[in-house]
C-alpha cells in the first residue's frame, strides 16, 4: 500500500516491464501491486488524469519528469511505451480501448514471469495477426483462455492464412520505411473496406450492397453484412479480428497486382466506386510521397 507520505520519494519497488509493454499495462501493474487501483495510482503521482490508458497516446513532459522520478527510469525508455511516435497515417489503426488481440503463448509466459495481466503494444495494433515476440498467430480476447485456438483455426478466412501473414509484413514494411511500393497499403486498407454495390443481385436485376473486398472473396459480404454498422473505411480498427486475415490478405494480393483494384473498381457502383476511386488515388499518392521524402 502507498499513501501521502511516500508522495515525495521514489517507489521501493519498480516492476520490470516486460518487452513491447504499454505504459498503462506497467503502471496498472504497479498499482495491483501496491494494492491501490489505476486512478487512485494516477492521482497519487500527480500525472493531471486519472486515466492512465490516456497517456499511452499523449505524454507531456511534466508527466514524463514525474514517472522518471517515481519509477527512476529513463525518460526515453517511458516514451518508447507509448503510441506518441507512431505515423500519423497509422495513427488510426491503434485501438484504444480494450486490445482485440492476444498471444497466449506471450501471457502465460507473463504470467510465469510474474508480469501476470501485462499488455504488449502490439495487442493494440490493428494490423497484427501474429506475435513479433514468438511468431504464434494470435487469438481473438474473446475466445475462451483455454480453448487453445487461435485466430488462424477460428477465422472463417482461415484458407488465406498465408496471403495474411504477407500482408501483414507488408504494413511492417511500410511503416519502417520501405518505398518500394506503388501504393500505401495502409491506405488500401481503407479502400477495401469501402462500403459499396455489386452491379447485380443474385436475382440478376437489383444491386446488392456489399464492400470493395467483397470483389475479392466473395464471402465477406455475406458475413460481414449482419454487421455492417461496426464496417466503414473511416474506422479500419472496428473491422473484427475474425475478419481481418481477408483485409490483409487483400492487401496482399492488391499490392502484388496492381491490375486488382481495377478489377475492383469494375465490381461497384454509385457512390461507393467514387469513393474506391478516391481512396485508391490516395493510396499511390501517399506512396509517392514516402518515396519522395526519402
Amino acid at each position: 500500500m502507498i499513501d501521502d507520505d511516500d508522495a515525495q520519494r521514489p517507489l521501493p519497488v519498480v516492476l520490470k516491464p516486460v518487452d513491447d509493454e504499454l505504459l498503462s499495462s506497467w503502471l496498472e501493474r504497479h498499482a495491483a501491486y501496491y494494492g491501490v487501483s489505476g486512478p487512485f495510482f494516477a492521482k497519487w503521482l500527480m500525472l493531471g488524469t486519472r486515466n492512465l490508458s490516456l497517456l499511452d497516446h499523449r505524454l507531456g513532459l511534466t508527466q514524463v519528469a514525474r514517472l522518471s522520478e517515481k519509477l527512476r527510469c529513463d525518460p526515453i525508455a517511458l516514451i518508447a511505451m507509448t503510441f506518441i511516435d507512431t505515423p500519423a497515417r497509422s495513427a488510426e489503426l491503434i485501438c484504444r480501448n480494450r486490445a482485440p488481440q492476444i498471444c497466449r503463448s506471450c501471457a502465460e509466459r507473463h504470467a510465469r514471469e510474474g508480469a501476470s495481466g501485462a499488455v504488449p503494444k502490439h495487442w493494440r495494433k490493428v494490423w497484427r495477426i501474429t506475435c513479433p515476440a514468438c511468431g504464434a498467430p494470435l487469438s481473438d480476447t474473446n475466445e475462451r483462455p483455454d480453448a487453445g485456438e487461435t485466430l488462424r483455426d477460428t477465422s472463417p478466412f482461415a484458407r488465406v492464412w498465408k496471403e495474411a501473414v504477407a500482408g501483414e509484413a507488408i504494413i511492417e514494411r511500410f511503416l519502417q520505411g520501405d518505398v518500394s511500393f506503388d501504393y500505401s497499403p495502409i491506405a488500401l486498407m481503407r479502400a477495401l473496406l469501402v462500403h459499396t454495390w455489386r452491379p447485380c443481385g443474385a436475382n440478376g436485376r437489383e444491386p446488392a450492397a456489399g464492400w470493395a473486398l467483397g470483389a475479392i472473396f466473395p464471402e465477406f459480404d455475406n458475413l460481414a453484412r449482419p454487421i455492417k454498422r461496426r464496417i466503414n473505411h473511416a474506422a479500419v480498427a472496428a473491422l473484427p479480428i475474425s475478419l481481418r486475415p481477408a483485409l490483409l490478405a487483400g492487401v496482399a494480393r492488391t499490392i502484388a497486382s496492381p491490375a486488382i483494384l481495377d478489377a475492383v473498381r469494375d465490381e461497384t457502383s454509385l457512390r461507393g466506386r467514387r469513393a474506391f476511386e478516391r481512396l485508391c488515388e490516395t493510396a499511390r499518392l501517399e506512396a509517392q510521397t514516402t518515396k519522395e521524402s526519402h
